[in-house]
């Protein structure tokens, strides 16, 4: 069973291989050989399983189907890659002009600081708030609240940046735990400390640290996303109709019982005859 490489081919391989190989291929000889070798055996495999079609057992045709699955995938990017994207800008306007209310706004969002201290089903709440009403306490007699944090914050993440959150939050964000967010959105000045709060982690104590207020986005902001999300759409319209074209265009002829015997038979629909008037 004979089978070779083209040049192109050989680079294809070369460029598509883990760097580390790539870099043992330019001064191993071995690693070359291996890289070549491994391509031609997997030339001859596919060879092997073609000439199998004589006998289209389940594993033949297994292969043939993923075959089939992974030249769907190669054609979709052949595919893109040659479709030609009109102007979108018309589209991009319409759309900012129908749905401006629900793409321009931009929630109030939050920034804040805390400290927890976890808790479990089986945890001593009692002494869990008590210890944190001892560092509120000493919040409030003048000791730094990132000082705090840093010594006491369950939170591996918060911790480290003094007790503050990565981002800010808006009241909205479904990630994060209700009880924190409505503590959060309840306290009314930069530098207002929480009192003790439990949410599904555990105790906090929080501090607000800066007020973003609600705004809306301009139409530059969001142009280039609403581009990608219209030629997003265009691709995958053009694409679904390009198949459509390659389906059969002309009816069917199905051998309704020998798929029957596959599918089961289909449930017979009885027709609402007509109201008499």
């Amino acid at each position: 069973m004979d089978a070779s490489l083209t040049l192109n081919e050989i680079r294809y391989i070369y460029e598509r291989a883990p760097k580390q190989i790539q870099n043992q291929a330019s001064t191993d000889a071995t690693v070359r050989y291996e890289l070549i070798a491994n391509a031609i055996a997997s030339k001859r495999i596919l060879k092997r399983l073609e000439e199998a079609g004589s006998n289209p057992d389940d594993l033949y045709i297994a292969f043939r189907f993923e075959v089939l699955a992974a030249a769907r995938k190669f054609d979709e990017r052949r595919f893109q890659r040659e479709l030609e994207i009109p102007d979108l800008d018309s589209l991009v306007q319409e759309r900012w002009r129908i749905s401006k209310s629900e793409i321009a706004k931009v929630p109030e969002k939050r920034a804040l600081s805390h400290i927890l201290l976890l808790c479990s089903e089986t945890c001593d709440e009692s002494a869990k708030k008590a210890q944190l009403q001892d560092i509120r306490q000493r919040m409030i007699e003048g000791e730094a609240f990132s000082d705090l944090a840093l010594e006491f914050s369950q939170d591996p993440g918060s911790r480290q940046r003094g007790g503050r959150l990565s981002r800010s939050i808006a009241l909205s964000d479904e990630n994060v735990d209700q009880t924190f967010r409505d503590t959060a959105f309840s306290l009314n000045s930069v530098g207002e400390m929480s009192d003790i709060v439990k949410s599904r982690f555990g105790f906090h104590i929080m501090r607000l640290e800066a007020i973003e207020p609600e705004r809306e986005y301009t139409f530059e902001e969001v142009k280039q996303p609403l581009m990608d999300e219209i030629e997003k759409r265009y691709r995958e319209d053009a694409y679904r109709d390009y198949v459509l074209s390659l389906g059969p265009t002309e009816a069917l002829k199905i051998d309704q019982e020998a798929i029957d015997s596959i599918m089961g038979k289909l449930p017979v629909v009885e027709e609402t005859p007509e109201p008499k008037e």
